[in-house]
C-alpha cells in the first residue's frame, strides 16, 4: 500500500508516517510539504490513499483535494486537520473526501479511517465534524423552496438506534447499549435507511443531525467524548 502524507509541518508528517507504519507494516509512505509537491509526487507514482492537511500556505488542502479528484477520481483522500469548522467539513465532503478527521485522533481512529476509505465503504468523520456540519444552515431561510427536514414514521426503537448511530456507535456498541442482538440492530437500521431514503450510515447520520439528533443535541453539561464517528457502511 502506498500512502501520501501532505502537511506543511515536518514533525506532523513524520509522526503520521510513524503511525501509518505501525498500523500497516507493508505501507510505503511518502511525504509532501505542499500542494504542488504532492501533485508532482502523484504524477510520478500514484498513491493508494492520501492524508491531506486542510490549512497550508499558498494552496490549501481543499484545493489539493479538488485537483486530485479532477485527475484521479478514484483516489481516496482523507482530510486530517485541527480545524472542524462547518464550512471546511461541508466543502471537503462535497469535493469527494473519503473522511474528515481531527489531528487529535488516536492511531486506532486513523487505522480505521484508512481501512474504510481503501474499502470504499463510506466516510469516517469526527463527531465534532458531524456536530458542526449543519452550523449556520437553515434551508428554509436560505431557500424557501429547499426541502424540509424529513418527516418520518420511525418507531421509538428506530429513533433510539438512529440517535446512537449519529453519536458514532457501531452496531455492536448499539446492541450493547440497548440490550439487543446485533442482528436486531441491523434489521432496525435497514428499516431506518428505507424510511429516510438513504443508503448508508453517513447519510443516515447526517439526516439524524438535521433532525436534531446526535452529539450536538445533548442537553446535559457533560462534555461529549471526542471520539470519531464510524458512520461508514460497516457490517458491525
Amino acid at each position: 500500500m502506498k500512502v501520501l502524507i501532505v502537511d506543511d509541518h515536518t514533525l506532523v508528517r513524520r509522526g503520521l508516517a510513524c503511525v501509518v507504519g505501525q498500523c500497516f507494516g507493508e505501507a510505503t509512505v511518502r511525504e509532501a510539504g505542499g500542494t504542488d509537491e504532492a501533485m508532482a509526487m502523484l504524477r510520478e507514482e500514484l498513491a493508494d490513499i492520501a492524508l491531506v492537511d486542510v490549512r497550508m500556505p499558498e494552496k490549501d488542502g481543499l484545493e489539493l483535494l479538488r485537483e486530485i479528484k479532477a485527475e484521479w477520481p478514484e483516489l481516496p483522500v482523507i482530510m486530517l486537520t485541527t480545524y472542524d469548522h462547518s464550512r471546511y467539513v461541508r466543502t471537503a465532503l462535497a469535493e469527494g473526501a473519503a473522511g474528515y478527521m481531527l489531528k487529535d485522533a488516536s492511531p486506532d481512529d486513523l487505522d480505521q479511517a484508512i481501512r474504510v476509505a481503501m474499502a470504499g465503504g463510506g466516510n469516517v468523520l469526527s463527531t465534532r465534524a458531524i456536530r458542526n456540519l449543519f452550523d449556520g444552515i437553515d434551508p428554509a431561510e436560505d431557500d424557501p423552496d429547499a426541502p424540509r427536514r424529513p418527516e418520518t414514521n420511525l418507531t421509538q426503537r428506530e429513533l433510539d438506534i438512529l440517535a446512537l448511530l449519529a453519536e458514532g456507535m457501531s452496531n455492536r456498541e448499539i446492541s450493547r447499549r440497548l440490550y439487543l442482538s446485533e442482528k436486531t440492530v441491523k434489521a432496525h437500521l435497514a428499516a431506518v435507511f428505507r424510511k429516510l431514503g438513504v443508503t448508508n450510515r453517513t447519510q443516515a447520520a447526517m439526516a439524524a443531525v438535521g433532525m436534531g439528533m446526535g452529539p450536538g443535541a445533548r442537553q446535559d453539561d457533560a462534555p461529549f467524548p471526542e471520539t470519531y464517528a464510524r458512520v461508514a457502511t460497516r457490517r458491525s
